[in-house]
């Protein structure tokens, strides 16, 4: 390289260290990961109760849409039907 390409090679690095912006030191305090983990511990634990709680209502929601797409009746019909079948 020559010294003008060098000279300009310099000039443009240090134009580029200049107008481009430096990363943000990045720090989280140890208290604050705690209380982060705390909040998410809670929000983990009442979904997952909820999920437990609700999981009847949950299961019998699916089966009904399942039973619909593929073109079941209720439950309450297919018994009828098959009680139906058994006497005769």
């Amino acid at each position: 390289m020559h010294f003008s390409q060098l000279t300009i090679l310099a000039g443009i690095l240090a134009a580029i260290t200049i107008v481009m912006p430096s990363a943000p030191n990045l720090y989280i305090d140890p208290n604050t990961g705690g209380m982060l983990f705390q909040m998410l511990a809670v929000i983990l634990a009442l979904f997952s109760g909820i999920i437990f709680f609700f999981s009847r209502q949950i299961r019998s929601f699916f089966a009904r849409v399942r039973r619909k797409i593929r073109g079941e009746g209720p439950p309450e019909e297919i018994k009828e039907e098959q009680t139906e079948s058994h006497e005769e």
